[in-house]
């Protein structure tokens, strides 16, 4: 039930359709449009920078292209919110992660541990990066590792990640360049038996074709790498691996991408401004119009010259004009009636917004000024707010999912015997405040109970260090103790005992 590479191209069906679209998406965002649309790629064989272009994907471009309008020696120009798409939810997400900790108080060898993975795993540095190729491939894997940094975890592109069919073992899979060989690099993992197996398989490539496996110590010892050995976790049932997919679906469970049916609208909207551009460069220059006389008299001048009749710019820099009709030269600028054209663009980019779920206040469009509050700013963006909350939904889970996978890890082979639990991952606004209205709902949430003072704290000063946030918890307390009636720092007025006459 596992994958079979040998005598078949990499990526290895049926994950090769799935690739190829992942490739078309990230084509769409980074801007490469010339090798997608088949209007950007008629118009940059005509350009001098055809040669820099990389081959296209000839699989993606329309078969009618003799329709394509050419337009000689015109930049494509590309306006690209598909990146925009992608990349607002990661910079939401972004924003709002915050701490993350073990769920304990008092084991403090498990909150080191999950401290060190957050810190090796870079997870707050790495997690906007996470996003963005979630949402252009349609899904993240992430591994569980173990080596001389520690146990940790990292995010791998989609097309790296294959799962059985049996749904028991799953493979990541690289290509490695050693000089002019090419070599195809699978991480196995299977469940079998109440027990994990981890193999390392390294094959030989021909091409795009996977030729013949090789021996992995022959391989590392030739090229001097390090692999870790072949593994076998006794009384793990799961794989330390995972995927996160984006849209799924139960006809496609590995998701699908946060651009799809966006692409079509793209395209015509760089096609639309390209268009513009063209015929701004045809006819938007101004033209010098001169009385026939002029032209005639300059011309003659020319022939007699040089044999030749013409008008140079410079034969005009210094003219003289007819006193009795009064003819000058006189420049001719061309009045463009463009209104709808860039209606048209708007439209577009409006259905764009809409389909991907994107506010357009979000992406700069139809802002207005001056100072709002944090609650109007949010009725504004709250269409990608909630697409950013139903990501941030799948992240914290899979967060908290390899964080317990890699204490499961480290009991496994380090000996050690930590309570298997998910971390705590705390989430903060995704949208920003003035610090005048943040700090009035925190200490309202404070004063109601429903928020510690930890937490308050924490949310108050979100660059502060943990050091930093504990020291201030302990001297807000103090301060509250001493201003409070608590007879262990205010101590009642002596008084004596007895009669009064008494000496």
């Amino acid at each position: 039930m596992t994958i079979v590479y040998i005598k078949q191209k990499f990526p290895p069906p049926p994950f090769d359709v799935e690739v190829e679209q992942i490739k078309y998406y990230r084509d769409l965002y980074e801007g490469n449009h010339e090798n997608i649309f088949p209007r950007a790629q008629e118009l940059a064989k005509e350009t001098q920078v055809t040669k820099f272009i990389r081959k296209p994907r000839q699989h993606y471009l329309r078969r009618n292209q003799q329709a394509v309008e050419k337009a000689a020696m015109h930049h494509y120009v590309v306006v690209n919110f598909a990146s925009a798409v992608a990349e607002l939810p990661a910079d939401l997400i972004n924003r709002a992660i915050g701490n993350i900790s073990a769920d304990t108080e008092s084991d403090n060898k498990l909150l080191d541990f999950v401290q060190d993975v957050n810190r090796i795993s870079k997870i707050k540095q790495k997690i906007w990066s996470a996003v963005v190729q979630h949402q252009v491939d349609g899904g993240v894997a992430y591994r569980i590792r173990r080596d001389a940094k520690g146990t940790w975890f990292e995010w791998k592109p989609a097309d790296l990640y294959f799962e059985h069919e049996d749904e028991l073992g799953a493979d990541v899979s690289w290509i490695e360049y050693k000089g002019d060989d090419k070599f195809l690099r699978v991480e196995r993992q299977r469940l079998e038996e109440n027990q994990l197996s981890i193999q390392q398989l390294v094959f030989k490539m021909d091409g795009e074709t996977v030729n013949q496996e090789l021996d992995i110590s022959e391989y590392l010892k030739q090229y001097g790498l390090y692999v870790p050995d072949n593994q076998i976790l006794s009384g793990i049932n799961e794989l330390m691996c995972g995927y996160v997919p984006n849209d799924d679906t139960l006809l496609i469970p590995r998701g699908r991408s946060g651009l799809r049916n966006i692409d079509s609208i793209q395209e015509e909207i760089n096609w639309t401004i390209t268009r513009d551009s063209i015929v701004f460069e045809k006819h938007g220059k101004p033209k010098l119009a001169i009385p026939r006389a002029l032209w005639d008299s300059v011309a003659n001048r020319n022939s007699a010259y040089y044999g030749e009749r013409f008008v140079r710019n410079a034969d005009l820099e210094v003219v003289s004009y007819d006193e009795k009709n009064g003819a000058v030269p006189m420049y001719i600028t061309w009045d463009a009636k463009v209104e709808e054209s860039f209606k048209h663009v708007e439209r577009l980019i409006d259905y764009m917004l809409a389909i991907s779920k994107t506010s357009a206040q979000a992406v700069g469009i139809n802002t207005e000024n001056g100072g709002r509050s944090a609650i109007s700013i949010l009725y504004e963006w709250i269409q990608s707010v909630i697409k950013a909350e139903a990501i941030k939904e799948k992240f914290d889970a899979a967060i908290k999912e390899a964080v317990r996978k890699c204490i499961m890890l480290e009991n496994a082979l380090g000996s050690t015997n930590y309570p298997i639990m998910e971390p705590v991952v705390e989430w903060q606004d995704m949208l920003p405040k003035a610090d005048s209205e943040r700090d009035t709902e925190e200490g309202e949430k404070y004063e109601k109970g429903v928020q510690s003072l930890e937490t308050t704290v924490r949310n108050l000063h979100p660059d502060w260090s943990e050091e930093a946030i504990l020291a201030e918890v302990e001297k807000i307390k103090e301060e509250q103790a001493t201003d409070s009636f608590s007879p262990t720092y205010i101590q009642p007025p002596k008084t004596s005992i007895g009669s009064g006459d008494e000496e």
